[in-house]
C-alpha cells in the first residue's frame, strides 16, 4: 500500500510539474504572439523549450543534436515544442544570417617545412571526410614568411572573407593574444593548433604535450652523457611549442643529473644556416660535448655540421618529429631517437572542434587537448 501511495505521489508531482510547465508555455506563447504582432522578433531559447516540456536544457540539447539517452516519448514532445516555437540553435541562427551560405573555417599555417604542411593538410581532409557536410568548408592560408605583420594581415583577410572560426598556429606574443581576443569578441572562435597562446581567449588548444616531449628527450640522452655536456638547439622561443620543449628537457635533466650547468641552449629560428653554424661552433669549441637535443626542425643543418666538424668523440642526437630527413638519418643510424608528434591528428581535431562548436553548439570539454607522443628508434622504422 505504501509503495502504491509513493508511486501515486510521484505521478502527481510529475503531472503537476508538466501542468506548470504548460502554463508557463501558454503565457510565453501569448507573449511571443503579442510581440510578433507588433513586429518584434522574440528570441527563442533552449530554456523556453525545456520549460514547455518540463525537461532540462540538457535534454533539449540531446534532442537537437540527435544524441542518445532520451526516451522516445520525451524526444517527440521536445521536437514538437521546437517546431511550434521555431527554436534554432546559435549555430543554426548564424547559418540563417543574410548572405551567409554554409560555414567556413580559416586555417592559417606558418612558413615551416613541406612535411609539416602536408601533414596538416592531410589532417584537414580527414576531418572533412569524417564530418561529411558539404556546407562546411576549410579555407587554408599558408604564410610565405615568419613575420608577425604577414600573420596579422592574413587574419584580417580571413575576417573580410567572413569566416566563422579560425585555427591558428602562432607565436605566443602580446600582439597575437590581442588578435585572438579581438576575434573572440567579434564572435569568431579561435582554436590554437600545435603552438599555443595560453593567455588568450581561444576556445581550446590542440597539440603535443610539449613539456613531456622535452622530458622524454632528456631521459633518452642522459644515459649517454657520461659526465659530458649537452647542446639544446631550439627554434623560436616565442612559439610555445619550442619554448616548452626546452623547459621540459632542462627540468628532467636537472631531476636526473642534479645540475643543468653542462647544458647549453642556442636558438636557430628553424633555419638551416643558423643551425649549421651554431652546431659547428659548439662542437669545435667544446670537446666535452656528448649529446645534442634537436628541438627544432633543421635536423639536416645539425647533421651536416657534425659531418664537417669530425668530432673525435661520439655525439648522440635526439630530435623531434619524423620528417623525411629525420627518417633517413634514423635509418642510417646517425640519429639515436626521434620524439614524434601527430601533426595530422592535431589539424583534424582542430577542425572537428570548430565544427562541433559552430554547427552543433558543442563546446570542447577541455581547454587543452593533447595528441599522442611516440618514441621511434631505427628498429621501429
Amino acid at each position: 500500500m505504501g509503495g502504491a501511495c509513493c508511486a501515486l505521489f510521484k505521478n502527481q508531482k510529475c503531472t503537476t510539474g508538466l501542468l506548470r510547465g504548460r502554463a508557463r508555455h501558454d503565457t510565453m506563447i501569448a507573449e511571443i504572439q503579442q510581440k510578433n504582432g507588433r513586429g518584434i522578433q522574440m528570441k527563442i531559447t533552449s530554456q523556453m523549450v525545456a520549460d514547455r516540456c518540463g525537461v532540462s536544457r540538457g535534454t533539449v540539447d540531446r534532442v537537437v543534436n540527435g544524441r542518445a539517452n532520451v526516451a522516445p516519448e520525451v524526444r517527440a514532445r521536445v521536437q514538437r515544442a521546437i517546431d511550434e516555437l521555431g527554436y534554432r540553435t546559435p549555430a543554426q541562427r548564424r547559418q540563417q544570417q543574410p548572405g551567409r551560405l554554409g560555414t567556413t573555417v580559416g586555417f592559417v599555417m606558418p612558413s615551416w617545412d613541406d612535411y609539416y604542411t602536408r601533414q596538416m593538410r592531410r589532417g584537414i581532409q580527414a576531418a572533412l571526410r569524417r564530418i561529411g557536410n558539404p556546407a562546411f568548408r576549410v579555407e587554408v592560408r599558408e604564410l610565405s614568411s615568419r613575420s608577425n605583420q604577414e600573420y596579422c594581415a592574413c587574419i584580417e583577410a580571413l575576417e573580410r572573407a567572413h569566416v566563422n572560426g579560425m585555427v591558428l598556429n602562432a607565436a605566443d606574443t602580446a600582439a597575437m593574444e590581442q588578435q585572438i581576443d579581438r576575434l573572440t569578441a567579434a564572435g569568431v572562435p579561435v582554436v590554437t593548433c600545435n603552438s599555443d597562446v595560453p593567455g588568450s581567449q581561444r576556445v581550446c588548444h590542440i597539440g603535443q604535450d610539449l613539456v613531456k616531449s622535452g622530458r622524454v628527450a632528456a631521459g633518452l640522452l642522459v644515459p649517454v652523457l657520461a659526465g659530458g655536456d649537452v647542446l639544446v638547439v631550439c627554434g623560436n622561443r616565442e612559439f610555445t611549442a619550442h619554448r616548452l620543449r626546452v623547459e621540459g628537457f632542462l627540468e628532467r635533466l636537472y631531476e636526473l643529473e642534479g645540475d643543468i650547468g653542462h647544458a647549453h641552449v642556442i636558438e636557430c629560428i628553424e633555419r638551416y644556416d643558423l643551425t649549421y653554424d651554431g652546431v659547428l661552433y659548439e662542437v669545435r669549441r667544446n670537446p666535452r660535448l656528448r649529446a645534442i637535443y634537436m628541438a627544432n626542425e633543421s635536423v639536416k643543418g645539425c647533421m651536416d655540421a657534425l659531418t664537417r666538424a669530425r668530432a673525435p668523440q661520439p655525439i648522440h642526437v635526439v630530435c623531434n618529429d619524423l620528417t623525411p630527413h629525420a627518417r633517413d638519418y634514423l635509418a642510417a643510424g646517425r640519429l639515436d631517437f626521434v620524439v614524434d608528434q601527430d601533426f595530422s591528428g592535431q589539424a583534424r581535431r582542430s577542425v572537428e572542434v570548430l565544427y562541433d562548436l559552430l554547427c552543433r553548439s558543442r563546446a570542447p570539454a577541455q581547454k587543452v587537448i593533447h595528441v599522442r607522443t611516440s618514441i621511434l628508434s631505427r628498429e621501429l622504422l
